[in-house]
């Protein structure tokens, strides 16, 4: 009967069913037979040789199987070692491809979403075409560029019949200004060469407002260049000039306007302003040398003004700092109004938290010489870190090696419960607390910031959920549902099933939760504040 089952695996041997013939073979009583010894020798470098053929073809688990296999009929053969080696050192180089592959795809991404469309092209083409994330991103990379194109087509039509503002419009809606494409370069060298002219037009006829307006148009484009910066400048002098004029003090506008005339000579306006200014402050000058340059409360007393006189000397202040106020709000600073990009949460009850909105965060020692974006204060020999978001994933690099989980590394993925060690007394947590979410949590243990309340580090992509969940980004009991949190259009925005208020009103979308302003979220009680240097 055994030597039947002996001749039973030499066939499975010689027809290539090695499997069959490795389940025969590997039965006490034909490990024992010198038959069986025979068989079992020829079937383990077979399977080999198998093994072998699975590796070249990049089948490692197949691969590492038949070396398994080979190894418990044979024992610690040569070939089996051989076999196993390779296949350890081609799994570790094929991880590490995949590891270069997943951050070059998401340098393609980022250079991308940065408008170096040609940039994240070229860095695609050294990827596989058989990665499905770098498919994707070359999609995207289609669509930018379709895009690109149709907006600068449309654009350019609109200057070319000399309707510059829907020009403007157009870059500012479809996020040109941010494009390193070629044809939009040229188109913005255009709209500014545009604007320029345009500009100085109305500076030179005296119409600031005018100016004023269209230069706010131009601000998401971009204000660089010379020119452009200087009638900007020239434009900020004029509003000081009125402002010191309303003030009474139209020596210290004299000066102002004589640098505006520089930069435009020929606006005739500006030489009788100039000269009715200059004009006034002599006559200030003389009054103020005369017995009227007392000041109104020592005249008062002097002379025994009465009531009405002190109250039409301070309806005459209250009209001046109401001009003032007037002409400063008819050129507002909108960017005031516009979220930071970072940014602190300050949760009653719960603690404080510093969100960071950029994909790329710095953190180093507040000491070091390359200033980090978050300063901890820590060893001055304490390395600088980066940690970059890039196609749903986070990695760390470090020019100097860090401890990742006790492995020094220079840079990694990170994932759910990282710990990230600096130097013996710093160290960072890393937490996801939502897979659906790829807003991030570190939490900061030996080191602390300026702000010794603020111990967790937000790092905000499209959403923040604050709620009793396990899986919410910010626990706590004080809401029965979760509050989302998420950045748009300049504007933090709050979702929620409780009733939202922003400094007890109703919240506006259009305006969002309002930096510095208290906001209830049903019982919970938070600000948003900025991050004072």
């Amino acid at each position: 009967m055994l030597i039947l089952r002996i001749r039973q695996a030499e066939c499975a041997l010689a027809d290539g069913r090695l499997d069959e013939a490795f389940e025969i073979a590997q039965a006490d009583e034909v490990r024992s037979h010198r038959y069986g010894q025979r068989l079992i020798g020829r079937l383990a470098r077979e399977i080999v040789r198998r093994g072998q053929e699975h590796l070249a073809a990049n089948r490692f688990q197949a691969a590492l199987l038949d070396c398994n296999k080979a190894e418990k009929l044979g024992g610690t053969m040569p070939e089996v070692a051989q076999l196993r080696t390779a296949i350890c050192e081609a799994m570790t180089e094929n991880q590490q491809d995949c590891h270069q592959q997943a951050m070059r795809v998401a340098e393609a991404k980022q250079s991308i979403e940065d408008g170096w469309l040609s940039v994240g092209g070229r860095i695609l083409d050294e990827a596989s075409a058989g990665d499905g994330r770098a498919q994707l991103v070359r999609q995207e990379l289609a669509a930018a560029r379709l895009k690109t194109d149709d907006a600068v087509d449309k654009a350019e039509s609109a200057l070319n019949r000399g309707d510059l503002e829907e020009a403007m419009d157009l870059v500012r809606t479809t996020g040109l200004g941010q494009s390193k494409n070629g044809r939009a370069g040229e188109l913005l060298s255009r709209i500014k060469a545009q604007t320029i002219v345009r500009v100085r037009s109305d500076l030179e006829q005296g119409r600031i407002d005018r100016a004023q307006a269209f230069v706010r148009r131009v601000a998401p484009i971009g204000k660089d260049g010379t020119e452009l910066t200087e009638l900007v400048e020239a434009l900020a002098r004029c509003r000081q000039a009125a402002q010191h004029v309303a003030a009474g003090k139209p020596g210290e506008a004299l000066p102002l306007l004589r640098k505006v005339k520089l930069v435009c000579p020929s606006a005739a306006w500006l030489d009788s302003a100039i000269s009715n200014i200059k004009r006034a402050a002599e006559a200030y000058d003389e009054l103020d040398a005369g017995p009227l340059g007392l000041t109104l409360a020592d005249a008062a007393s002097i002379m025994g003004a009465s009531d009405l006189d002190a109250d039409a000397a301070v309806a005459s202040t209250n009209r001046r700092e109401s001009k003032m106020r007037m002409q400063e709000q008819a050129m507002p600073n909108q960017e005031s109004d516009f979220l930071p990009s970072k940014f602190v949460m300050q949760i009653d009850g719960v603690g404080s938290f510093l969100v960071f909105r950029e994909p790329r965060v710095t953190i180093g020692p507040i000491s070091s010489s390359a200033r980090p974006m978050l300063g901890l204060m820590a060893d001055p020999n304490t390395p600088v870190i980066m940690i970059e978001r890039g196609d749903g994933d986070y990695f760390v690099r470090s020019q100097t090696p860090i401890d990742v989980n006790g492995k020094s590394v220079g840079e990694a993925m990170l994932r759910d419960g990282d710990r990230i060690t600096l130097s013996p007394r710093c160290s960072l947590k890393f937490h996801l607390p939502n897979p659906a979410s790829t807003t991030a949590l570190l939490t900061i243990s030996g080191a602390r910031l300026n702000r010794p309340d603020i111990r967790q580090i937000v790092l905000m992509d499209r959403d923040i959920l604050i709620g009793p969940y396990t899986n919410n980004h910010i626990r706590t009991d004080q809401l029965k549902d979760p509050a989302a949190l998420f950045a748009q259009n300049g504007r933090l925005l709050c979702r929620a099933q409780d009733s939202i208020l922003v400094d007890g009103r109703s919240l506006d979308p259009s305006v969002g939760l309002a930096v510095g302003k208290p906001v209830e979220i049903g019982k919970l009680s938070m600000v948003v504040a900025r991050l004072e240097a």
